[in-house]
């Protein structure tokens, strides 16, 4: 038996200080803000025990080859980076495991760095510092390089031994460019040297494929660089031509040699929730949502090439959709509901997927008191610091990103329907609540009856479904 665990969206924050701050006694501290936390689709302080947690459990279990499907950083800085780096090292020389990586949206941006600011404290809550790359940055701003965020280049040589450089002890290794092998060769010839492709094929069991795709693509914005995250697939097989043919070349070789392929990137390769059959298949969700999926013609091309398992991140759920023979894993953060990576199983020619719920996760409320301290209520907790288990903290999390961000995006005519007499719930705010937590665990099933529920609350309150 051949095995697996596939980690996404680890979005690292570096805890210990990596960005300039520095508590006057020699030790470094860089906690995010809880007023950022409750705003963000993730959560940030959480996530340095959250990856050790997951590696804990991933190790426990005897697994050695972990893929990271991108956003391994926070938001591709240098310090974010160095600290994660440290991290799967310890667990490399410490328990043999070995990591094979791709990018995502947040750890690197296209042929600049990208300049940026974080507001940060010391751990106690009470003062705020802008933290930022700018170096003509005025007190009491703290201007750090370590703030910036990678350029694709940067990015590709920080992680080069996770997987982008042939690793040791493999049985296979190759990228689309035949002997362009070089980090500042991954491009094919006539392409443009300043858009690199990071895609390559490992087999670091005998008989098992990785097919491990660089789905960024970026494109010139007002003088600077945008990568193409909504509809990602959509961008990538409209500028890169060369790819199909390369997975179809893989799919066809895999087959004649007996090997198991999987196909791996940070973004979905095709809609996370589906319905209907045949030629009246559509995808289904909320207009943010439905933004984000690729077009089920992507998704078709990719089955058309020969794909058949593919695992995505980016959406930051758990699921699983299938079209015309391709299977999509949507594999779900440590850092926001539920919780999470999947292990994959391969027995003869029988792939198993298990989503793990997110193991113990010691220390997770590192941050608690500075949170408190920062919204002047340790008398009476924020119901996110009620929590006592990571698991719950995390469900918290997305109640409060229900009223603060879901509904203002999704559903804006249901805001003046969320009151209800007598203290009772809502019965809008219950149904959005199910619905959000449903998608998230990729219960599509539920997801979908609560989404027509929804839908008919907004034709009753005079919206558009």
């Amino acid at each position: 038996m051949k095995n697996i665990a596939v980690v996404a969206d680890i979005h690292l924050h570096d805890l210990h200080g990596g960005y300039g701050l520095n508590d006057g006694q020699g030790r470094a501290f860089a906690f995010r803000t809880f007023e950022d936390t409750v705003a963000s689709t993730r959560v940030f302080n959480e996530s340095y025990p959250a990856l050790i947690a997951t590696l804990d459990d991933i190790a426990r279990r005897g697994l050695r080859d972990v893929v990271l499907l991108g956003d391994y950083s926070d938001d591709g800085q240098p310090a974010a980076v160095a600290a994660l780096k440290e991290i799967l090292s310890h667990y490399e020389t410490r328990h043999d495991l070995r990591f094979f990586a791709t990018f995502g949206n947040h750890d690197c941006f296209g042929p600049a760095a990208r300049e940026q600011a974080k507001r940060l404290n010391l751990g106690e809550g009470r003062s705020r510092t802008l933290v930022t790359s700018d170096e003509g940055a005025a007190p009491p701003a703290i201007a750090s390089p370590f703030m910036r965020g990678m350029s694709t280049a940067e990015a590709m040589k920080a992680m080069a031994d996770c997987g982008l450089v042939r690793p040791k002890e493999v049985f296979h290794w190759e990228t689309p460019f035949g002997d362009r092998t070089g980090l500042d060769e991954r491009y094919p010839p006539g392409g443009d040297p300043t858009q690199p492709d990071a895609s390559y094929l490992v087999e670091p069991q005998e008989g098992l494929w990785l097919l491990v795709l660089d789905a960024n693509v970026f494109s010139k914005v007002e003088g600077g660089w945008q990568v193409e995250a909504n509809a990602a697939w959509d961008h990538v097989l409209a500028r890169r031509s060369y790819l199909p043919g390369w997975i179809e070349d893989v799919a066809r070789r895999a087959a004649r040699l007996g090997k198991t392929l999987l196909a791996f990137s940070h973004y979905p390769a095709l809609p996370l929730a589906l319905s209907g059959k045949g030629s009246e298949v559509a995808a289904i969700g909320t207009p943010e949502w439905l933004s984000r999926m690729p077009s089920l013609e992507s998704g078709r091309r990719l089955a058309k090439a020969g794909l058949r398992w593919h695992f995505s991140g980016h959406m930051h759920v758990a699921g699983h959709v299938t079209l015309d023979g391709l299977t999509n894993i949507a594999v779900p953060s440590p850092v926001a509901y539920p919780g999470g990576y999947v292990i994959v199983q391969v027995e003869n020619e029988t792939v198993d997927i298990e989503t793990v719920s997110m193991p113990d996760t010691p220390g997770f409320n590192v941050a608690f008191a500075a949170y408190a301290a920062e919204t002047g209520t340790a008398g009476a907790p924020h119901p996110m610091l009620d929590a006592t288990t990571y698991e719950g903290f995390l469900e918290a999390h997305l109640r409060q990103l229900v009223i603060t961000r879901h509904l203002p995006k999704d559903w804006p005519e249901l805001g003046d329907c969320l009151d209800a007499p007598h203290g009772s719930p809502s019965p809008v705010l219950t149904a959005l609540e199910a619905y959000y937590l449903h998608r998230a665990r990729g219960l599509t099933a539920s997801a979908t009856d609560e989404l027509a529920l929804l839908h008919s609350q907004k034709m009753a309150f005079g919206g558009n479904a």
